[in-house]
């Protein structure tokens, strides 16, 4: 770890959890950032993986304009059916590589700037095998029932949440494997403040404000997960 090359923060959690709230406050900080879902959807322009997604499912998972009907697509890899996550493996094998490919450049490209950080939003880091090129990993928590009701103004089900997440590591071993912890739950008031661990004593945990907060705001948690990077790096120079 060296101070010639910009760190890479990654920011994984639970769906609903709040991670675009995570990556947003690093964003404002003017780190460059590397949205693995908005790249995925940019990749449904390219006609060749049009042509393979129609080739194995037909014409109805796109639509009149060209445009992957998205949630047609979801309907036949998150059904609940035996089959679905063949499907799903199918849709995987085929956008994964090239968006692997695209994380590279972007990333090769910003370490060879004058970047001190970057900020990688995948929520399946760890799934798709990114994690060896990440210096710092972020866990946003919120709990089942927080999620729960921010997942319901998308028009999931409980049960959609659920379908989606089995298709995921479990939370706790994400949780585990993260630098840091970001409570960003309903009732933040009686998160857990900065400084206590979780059972491996490897990752801080630190609560989100209920109101957005100022990059330059020295008190907020993002910018207390910064500093306290830096400081790791400089610990291991």
């Amino acid at each position: 770890m060296t101070k010639d090359r910009a760190l890479l923060f990654a920011v994984v959690g639970g769906i609903g959890s709040g991670k675009s709230f995570a990556t947003a406050a690093l964003r404002a900080f003017g780190f460059p950032c590397f949205d693995a879902d908005a790249e995925a959807r940019r990749l449904f322009d390219d006609p060749a993986i049009l042509d393979v997604l129609r080739d194995r499912w037909g014409a109805s998972v796109v639509a009149p304009d060209g445009i992957v009907d998205r949630r047609r697509l979801a309907e036949i890899v998150f059904a609940p059916t035996a089959e679905a996550r063949t499907e799903l493996d199918f849709l995987n094998r085929t956008t994964r590589p090239p968006l692997f490919a695209r994380f590279r450049r972007w990333l090769d490209a910003v370490r060879a700037s004058d970047a001190e950080f970057a900020v990688l939003d995948a929520p399946l880091l760890f799934e798709v095998g990114w994690e060896s090129d990440v210096d710092f990993v972020i866990f946003v928590e919120a709990s089942r029932a927080t999620r729960v009701r921010r997942v319901a103004e998308r028009g999931w089900s409980p049960e959609e949440l659920d379908r989606r997440e089995a298709n995921q590591l479990p939370l706790d071993v994400k949780r585990a494997r993260a630098d840091f912890v970001l409570v960003n739950d309903a009732d933040v008031e009686n998160a857990v403040k900065n400084g206590k661990t979780n059972s491996n004593g490897k990752s801080e945990q630190v609560a989100a404000p209920a109101e957005p907060f100022s990059s330059k705001d020295a008190t907020s948690p993002i910018a207390r997960i910064v500093e306290e990077a830096r400081r790791r790096r400089d610990a291991r120079l």
